[in-house]
């Protein structure tokens, strides 16, 4: 039993050193080696617990879609109305973006780092932001409830493209404007 725990704890800990540098310097310029110096381990302890630094990266992006949704979802309150819970996530934006200088979205980062479709961590990127398009559709169809359920995932679409794009302009412009923007737009989609 308790050489599992020093196991599970210890590929813990080299997903969380992974996480904090993929982040901060991105996937593709993050190597093996430093990873396994900044844990202080041996190439084959790396190797028993990841074989590839592709099966780390899906490993780093799994937690980070774990905690990323937890972070969005302590931001939304279910006594809320669905339109303040669609205004709030825009407020959550602004928030993390400041939280984190800007340097934004995890996923869309890396999937600019990772050029084949077929990747599986592609395909966790594209589950990612599908778990979020669907987030929205969810909110935006109770918001709209005299209107067909295909009304609501419709324009919840639009919003999560407009989340989207706050977020990515606000990463280039290294400003919170572009949500602030974003935000006055959906207050007023959301009124009509």
């Amino acid at each position: 039993m308790a050489g599992e725990t020093k196991t599970s704890s210890k590929r813990d800990e080299l997903v969380d050193i992974a996480s904090a540098l993929f982040y901060e310097q991105g996937y593709g310029a993050t190597g093996i080696k430093q990873i396994i110096d900044l844990a202080g381990i041996a190439k084959g302890t790396f190797y028993s617990h990841f074989k590839s630094k592709e099966e780390l990266g899906l490993a780093w992006l799994r937690k980070r879609h774990t905690v990323w949704t937890s972070w969005l979802e302590a931001g939304l309150d279910s006594n809320k109305s669905a339109r303040s819970n669609l205004i709030s996530i825009f407020d959550f934006l602004e928030r993390w973006m400041l939280e984190c200088d800007f340097r934004g979205c995890a996923f869309l980062n890396t999937l600019a780092e990772v050029p084949d479709p077929e990747s599986p961590m592609r395909l966790e990127i594209l589950n990612h932001k599908r778990g979020l398009q669907e987030r929205f559709q969810e909110l935006t169809t109770a918001h709209f409830t005299g209107q067909s359920n295909a009304y609501g995932k419709q324009k919840g679409t639009i919003l999560f493209l407009l989340f989207e794009g706050a977020l990515i302009e606000s990463q280039n412009y290294r400003d919170a404007a572009p949500i602030l923007s974003a935000q006055k737009e959906i207050k007023t989609f959301l009124a009509t």
